[in-house]
């Protein structure tokens, strides 16, 4: 038999199914007979349209489905592949590394501009951890007298000139002394108490007396320094100009705050990196560092009393609106407002005597 001729017969038969077919044979579209068992299916399969290579490394894809599922449709004409657009190197980064690529350019740009804003930011102590600037005088010319202030919600932090921030200050140290707190609770405790108005005249400044929970000291003889400073002739209601009364409750007009070391840091910033208090005027807080009224400072020596008369008439000073001053002239006494804890020199006058009250 022609074995090639058959299978073109087959072919021209499946693409026309009204041809006269042999008996004993059926086609794949043919209908039963009646009475009669349906013809087995023929042997052969159809046939196999050519396939094209789509290119040297792809796959082979045929243009008509080989089981014949896509007779009588036109042949498929593969898609022509599109050529591969070359990415930029941005581009290929990105799509390997997803948008997180782009996160470390940029924390390198926002980390450097930090960094630059810190070592080009104020160093003189000037400005609150809130960014409110500090009305305290530190940058004064040399022997110029600072106004008084009459704005209570300042930060007062003790901070030299700005010229003294390019030396070592060693006089800052605190002095040899007892242990004292560096770490509380944050949390600060009224004392309990009053006392009677002290002065004949002038308004009224009602305050109370706190420690921060966790700060070891005696809270009694505390409250009562604190008083009893206050309430003297030459403290800050001398000759009727105001008065004080200590109270434990209603409303007050400041507060004196003993604190652990790391409070007065956050309560007062730390732009320098010694000990020193505050007057808080968002809080309302003359804030006394417990540092400092345990050792005191090295101007005052040994003299830890009189440093405590000094550090509670100065930050309770700028609870009254009071700025800082610098010395007058060499030899003469110090202002209350002076810095003193820093030291008793003036750039340009000359060294002031060491002196704790207002109006001495």
């Amino acid at each position: 038999m022609n074995w090639p001729f058959v299978r073109m017969w087959d072919a021209w038969r499946v693409t026309h199914p009204a041809a006269k077919r042999p008996r004993g044979r059926a086609g794949p579209g043919a209908e039963p007979s009646r009475g009669r068992p349906v013809a087995a299916r023929e042997p052969f399969a159809a046939p196999y349209d050519l396939v094209r290579l789509r290119a040297p490394e792809g796959p082979l894809r045929a243009r008509v489905d080989p089981a014949g599922y896509g007779r009588g449709r036109p042949a498929e004409h593969p898609a022509q592949p599109r050529p591969a657009r070359r990415r930029g190197r941005l581009r290929r980064v990105v799509a390997r590394h997803d948008w997180r690529a782009l996160a470390v350019p940029v924390l390198a740009v926002a980390t450097f501009l930090a960094v630059t804003d810190l070592a080009t930011g104020d160093l003189d102590g000037s400005a609150d951890p809130a960014g409110r600037p500090e009305a305290s005088g530190a940058t004064a010319p040399p022997g110029a007298a600072v106004p008084p202030t009459d704005s209570r919600r300042d930060i007062y932090v003790d901070a030299p000139p700005a010229g003294d921030l390019n030396r070592a200050l060693p006089f800052t140290a605190l002095p040899a002394g007892g242990p004292y707190s560096r770490r509380a609770s944050g949390r600060f405790d009224v004392l309990p108490g009053s006392s009677r108005t002290y002065g004949s005249g002038g308004p009224l400044q009602r305050y109370t007396v706190e420690v921060e929970v966790g700060v070891v000291i005696d809270r009694a003889a505390f409250a009562v320094a604190v008083e009893r400073t206050l309430g003297d002739r030459r403290s800050w209601g001398a000759a009727g100009r105001m008065s004080f009364q200590r109270v434990d409750s209603g409303p007050v007009d400041f507060r004196v705050s003993l604190a652990s070391s790391m409070t007065v840091r956050k309560l007062c910033g730390y732009t320098l990196p010694f000990e020193t208090s505050c007057y808080n005027g968002v809080l309302g807080r003359a804030v006394i560092n417990d540092a400092r009224w345990v050792r005191g400072a090295v101007a005052y020596r040994s003299d830890l009393a009189a440093y405590r008369l000094y550090v509670v008439n100065h930050e309770v000073g700028h609870a009254l609106g009071r700025g800082h001053e610098p010395c007058g002239r060499a030899g003469a006494l110090a202002p209350v407002m002076m810095q003193q804890t820093l030291g008793l020199d003036t750039a340009g006058v000359g060294r002031c005597r060491r002196n704790p009250w207002p109006y001495p």
